[in-house]
């Protein structure tokens, strides 16, 4: 759950689905991992690059610790967001590439492809459902 002052930047901030993606860019490379849970529903699924999904808080909050440790940066190409016909569910696009240092000190970049799902919540701010952070590009990836 999240704190108070996580809610009240949550409620300013993600005021629209492609919101959800810039906030959880900025609490990653920042490091704030109680927001980058905060931007998601009690039993929401994130993907692991190998297809592999988890549920709830608990592992989103394991897998976003271990991205944060990677001191990420990422350039976002850009984010485009769908709204269902009733406005209460919408599908975000994010291109982005990413970049970190592994702890042997090699640099690596990669691409991020994302397929979003996010629910408005009763306040009017966003939350994720579905996260696959490699969505878009998951047919061309090798099974593995």
């Amino acid at each position: 759950m999240p704190d108070n002052n996580t809610a009240v930047q949550l409620n300013k901030l993600a005021r629209e689905p492609e919101e959800c993606s810039r906030i959880l860019v900025a609490a990653l490379e920042s490091g704030d991992i109680e927001l980058s849970v905060a931007l998601y529903e009690p039993t929401a699924v994130l993907f692991k690059k190998s297809g592999e999904t988890m549920t709830g808080l608990d592992a989103i909050r394991e897998n976003n610790a271990g991205v944060i440790a990677l001191k990420p940066k990422f350039t976002i190409a850009f984010i485009k967001a769908t709204l269902s016909g009733d406005g209460t569910l919408a599908t975000n696009r994010m291109k982005a590439e990413l970049a970190f240092t592994k702890p042997d000190g090699q640099l690596v970049k990669t691409n991020v492809d994302t397929l979003e799902v996010l629910r408005r919540q009763e306040d009017g701010s966003w939350r994720y459902i579905i996260d696959d952070p490699y969505g878009s590009m998951r047919a061309g990836m090798k099974e593995r």
